[in-house]
């Protein structure tokens, strides 16, 4: 019995180390617009987790875009649309924001995916917070 139990825990093992767990997640973004009088702060989802890579030896022979690793990237989104409160009449108010709805582990896509190793800018409200209460229709 006990070669089955350990041989259940090496395939588990084994498993785990293959899955991925790249997921969508929910994340708070803040979106602050200079010319509003607040920052709204908005619950949606990313995706984000764990994607398996490999560091290729050999990296001097091989071509840029061989050398690429997969991350956790949208498979599935959507696009929603919030008003942020407090801007003038000439502003435009809107803003649009994609949810996750699945993920997957591939190359980023600079289309919709922000591919860099560092974010540029902290997310924080520099201005009145208030909080998402409905998607617009627009």
């Amino acid at each position: 019995m006990s070669a089955v139990i350990l041989l259940s825990v090496l395939f588990s093992l084994a498993c785990g180390q293959v899955a991925s767990f790249c997921i969508p997640t929910e994340y708070t973004m803040y979106v602050d617009r200079r010319e509003c009088a607040f920052c709204l702060a908005v619950n949606t989802t990313i995706c984000a987790g764990y994607c398996m890579t490999r560091d290729i030896n050999g990296k001097l022979f091989l071509p840029k875009y061989a050398l690429s690793q997969d991350v956790c990237t949208y498979r599935d989104f959507i696009y929603r649309t919030v008003e942020i409160p407090g801007c003038p009449h000439h502003v435009p108010p809107y803003f649009s924001y994609p949810v996750a709805i699945g993920c997957k582990c591939g190359k980023c896509d600079t289309d919709y995916s922000d591919c860099t190793h560092e974010a540029v800018r902290t997310n924080y409200c520099t201005k009145p917070q208030t909080f998402y209460l409905g998607a617009v229709s627009v």
